[in-house]
């Protein structure tokens, strides 16, 4: 292991001593499930409602985000989600509700790297979609379910240079809770990789959709992983720290697979600031609500969402996957839908698009991207 400097090694003596704090416990099952909302660098952070804003009469923010991570492998798979693409910008402008989509880097490699000229160029024109429906007002940021691909992140370097910052252990305790995202970038790789994949997955969205203006903010990690200790998770923000990144949006509590898993935090206890000084990270978690970790939650539940923190601005935060409406083969896991379930699937969004818009007219919930409200969340610190 390359020699660490001071900051460093004092990275680590704090890591450790949390680590031996928080991580002392029986076998999985035997002990109440960590809680990172608990851990003393996470600091709950409460939104004060501020009268001369826009906002300042509604009751809470609602922020509506998407993982984009559709199956692209073919020029019909870019043709469906182009077609998505479009319905969903058609919702936004319609109803007045923006998107706020984790773009997964890696389901743009083929716009530089297939061998197939037609899957080339729908890649690049579904990136195109992308930046229009930002032009539009919607917000895209990073995702990533493990490492950028090997040819891709070979590719980038091969476009641009990047030193990568190298702050944080490249070894921890035995991880506990399963192969994703953390698992596969810092433990399979460590932690020098997994910053190259932020950093590195940052870059390519601010040149692909941005014009390589530096506004990729904020990060999900895929299948809502960061580690499964107090640990992991320092180690994880840090990791945020040195890619560049100032804001995340997937803390979770509990064992995976669990009936103690749970993504986020209720409205008025899903914001957070992690770390400290310059590293400040900014936690915006998903509102845990009904249906699981899959939102948005049910209609007849945002009304009292909204009104869940009445002394602050809560902050409601969806979470839907466009690919969910994608056509698929299907296979004995996960079953192809029908186009009747498909147009149902539609009719269901559009209708919660609706209820959102009611809630917006009625002054109960504001429509916010992700970007917009860490402007906010800036000014009140």
């Amino acid at each position: 292991m390359e020699r660490f400097k001071v900051p460093t090694l004092i990275l680590i003596a704090f890591s450790l001593l949390v680590a031996g704090a928080c991580s002392r416990q029986p076998a999985p099952g035997a002990a109440k499930p960590e809680n990172p909302f608990g851990y003393p660098f996470v600091q709950e952070f409460h939104l004060t409602r501020q009268a001369d804003k826009a906002y300042g009469s509604y009751k809470a923010f609602y922020l509506l985000t998407e993982d984009f991570e559709p199956n692209v492998e073919t020029t019909a798979d870019f043709e469906n989600i182009r077609d998505l693409l479009k319905f969903a910008f058609e919702l936004s402008a319609k109803h007045g509700v923006p998107w706020t989509h984790f773009v997964d880097a890696n389901v743009l490699a083929p716009a530089f790297l297939s061998s197939d000229p037609l899957v080339k160029q729908q890649c690049r024109s579904m990136i195109e979609d992308l930046a229009k429906m930002i032009e539009g007002g919607d917000d895209c940021q990073l995702h990533l379910h493990g490492l950028l691909g090997p040819a891709l992140l070979e590719y980038l370097k091969s476009e641009e240079k990047i030193h990568i910052k190298q702050s944080g252990l490249d070894d921890a305790v035995t991880y506990r809770q399963r192969k994703s995202f953390f698992f596969n970038s810092f433990y399979g790789r460590g932690y020098h990789d997994m910053v190259a994949s932020l950093t590195y997955g940052k870059r390519l969205l601010e040149e692909s959709l941005y014009a390589g203006k530096k506004q990729v903010l904020a990060f999900r990690p895929g299948g809502w992983d960061h580690g499964s200790t107090s640990q992991d998770t320092l180690l994880y923000f840090h990791a945020l720290s040195d890619s560049g990144l100032i804001a995340n949006s997937g803390l979770v509590t509990g064992d995976f697979g669990g009936k103690n898993f749970r993504v986020g935090n209720d409205p008025g206890h899903n914001l957070a600031n992690v770390l400290s000084g310059k590293q400040r990270i900014f936690e915006v978690s998903p509102t845990a609500g009904p249906g699981g970790y899959i939102n948005p939650v049910l209609p007849n539940d945002l009304m009292k969402l909204a009104g869940s923190a009445p002394d602050e601005m809560p902050v409601i935060v969806a979470v839907y996957h466009l690919g969910s409406l994608q056509k698929s083969k299907g296979d004995p896991d996960n079953p192809a839908k029908s186009d009747s379930q498909l147009q149902m699937e539609r009719a269901t969004l559009e209708n919660h698009f609706k209820t959102v818009a009611d809630l917006a007219a009625a002054k109960i919930v504001y429509p916010i991207t992700l970007r917009s409200l860490l402007a906010i969340l800036s000014e009140q610190q």
